[in-house]
């Protein structure tokens, strides 16, 4: 899909306040956007620090936590709420249609090159961290679509991620 918008975004003609909501537009971004980006992420990153041990817990065995008096419906549900607001700020840097891929895409990488939980959180906020440097980088560059090319440099990264592993 980031392929397509990358080609789309080279055409001309293309309405383009329609394109930065589903496919993202540095240029859309405002100095309260990163205000926000990096309350969200210092939000997500404290939470996740504080309730590393139970977000764990309930992930990989929810019935157990239950059992063991962790309040598994309430971390559930607030983990959800990170997640969802982790999409919102992230919608106008690469878009509606491509956050899902800066999602999954960094954490498939960590997943390929580590054995634990806690060093495939670290690996894969570096990866996403790289991918979106690198990509608005690329994109200013190569004058494509900011979000497509952030999402092709985590398919990348995933790639020699994926490379790595097979050869080691």
């Amino acid at each position: 899909m980031a392929f397509g918008v990358l080609l789309v975004g080279l055409m001309h003609g293309y309405n383009v306040d329609l394109f930065s909501y589903l496919f993202g537009s540095i240029l859309a971004v405002t100095a309260a956007d990163l205000r926000m980006v990096l309350g969200v992420g210092a939000l997500v990153l404290l939470t996740a620090a504080l309730l590393y041990k139970e977000f764990l817990f309930i992930t990989f065995d929810p019935e157990t936590a239950r059992v063991n008096g962790v309040p598994e419906p309430v971390l559930y549900y607030l983990l959800l709420a990170l997640i969802a607001l982790t999409i919102v700020v992230s919608i106008k840097v690469v878009g509606i249609v491509l956050v899902s891929a800066l999602l999954v895409t960094p954490a498939a990488a960590a997943y390929q090159l580590s054995r634990s939980f806690g060093k495939m959180m670290a690996l894969s906020a570096v990866f996403g961290v790289l991918s979106v440097l690198a990509g608005l980088v690329a994109s200013y560059y190569l004058n494509t679509a900011s979000g497509a090319t952030v999402v092709l440099t985590a398919t990348t990264i995933f790639g020699l991620a994926m490379l790595w592993r097979r050869f080691r």
